[in-house]
């Protein structure tokens, strides 16, 4: 199953992801990328590929897939209007249309985007409908209990659970999550609309978590920037030499190994599951 990445690659994604967004979305980003590129021989396929909620499109300047082959719909017009020079992307509500009615995918990418949709049914059925015959479905989704992960946190659920709640319900609310669901359960969701779970992982490790929850506050300030000036401050960091992030670099490095694991671990922060288009899609 293991295909991760060469050391030189994973180095060349963390010198990108630093210069474009902040770190603890770095974290995560890079992890998804290293479990995508983990189980990518498994998943197949040449064609087309959608990613649904493509934000920005910068994924794809990572991976080697050709641009022309790479789909993307987001219903915020400043990410797609960003995301169009990288791929084929344009504005839309996966939960009212189809997308790109005229194109069957034998990809499909949700990279933490469907437990933004409200009405999820309705997101399945028209994913559903635009795959090909025998498609896969990738989903990254937060596990149940990401929210109360990190030290505070656990003491706090020991404690003080009320408070421990209170805050997991803010970072949940903060981040519009709709669905905060188990794998079985996704797994029933997902058959309903014709999905065949095949394969279903954890990722996160404690290193990783810990940086993530570090660098989360500087963070959000930098997602606050985004939202006045339509880019993150991190664009700056192009005028710094590699050498200069060489200490972002191995610390990145070493957070990022061994990005899978069981989905049951309780470090898991996030899940990735692997689904097959099975009978007819209409």
């Amino acid at each position: 199953m293991d295909s991760a990445p060469h050391v030189e690659t994973l180095d060349r994604w963390i010198c990108s992801y630093t210069r474009h967004a902040p770190l603890a979305l770095c974290i995560r980003e890079l992890n998804r990328l290293l479990a995508l590129e983990s189980v990518a021989p498994a998943i197949g396929g040449n064609g087309p590929v959608l990613d649904v909620g493509c934000g920005d499109g910068f994924w794809w300047t990572l991976l080697d897939r050709k641009s022309e082959d790479v789909y993307g719909v987001d219903i915020a017009r400043t990410e797609v209007s960003q995301a169009a020079s990288r791929i084929r992307a344009e504005v839309g509500d996966i939960s009212r249309d189809r997308p790109f009615p005229d194109i069957e995918f034998e990809q499909i990418i949700g990279n933490c985007s469907l437990e933004h949709v409200r009405d999820i049914d309705s997101a399945l059925k028209n994913l559903r409908s635009c795959a090909a015959p025998g498609a896969r479905l990738v989903l990254f989704v937060p596990s149940v209990q990401w929210a109360f992960h990190g030290i505070t946190q656990r003491m706090l659920l020991r404690r003080a659970p009320r408070i421990s709640m209170a805050i997991a319900g803010a970072f949940n609310g903060f981040f519009q999550h709709w669905h905060l669901y188990s794998v079985p359960v996704w797994q029933r969701l997902l058959s309903q609309h014709r999905w065949t779970v095949t394969k279903a992982y954890g990722l996160g490790s404690p290193r990783s978590e810990f940086l993530f929850r570090l660098f989360l506050p500087s963070s959000f300030v930098a997602f606050l920037f985004k939202s006045v000036f339509g880019s993150y401050p991190n664009r700056a960091l192009v005028l710094v030499p590699d050498m200069a992030l060489t200490p972002v670099r191995r610390l990145l490095a070493w957070a990022l190994q061994g990005p899978l694991v069981p989905f049951e671990s309780p470090t898991a922060y996030e899940y990735m599951i692997v689904a097959e288009a099975t009978g007819d899609g209409s």
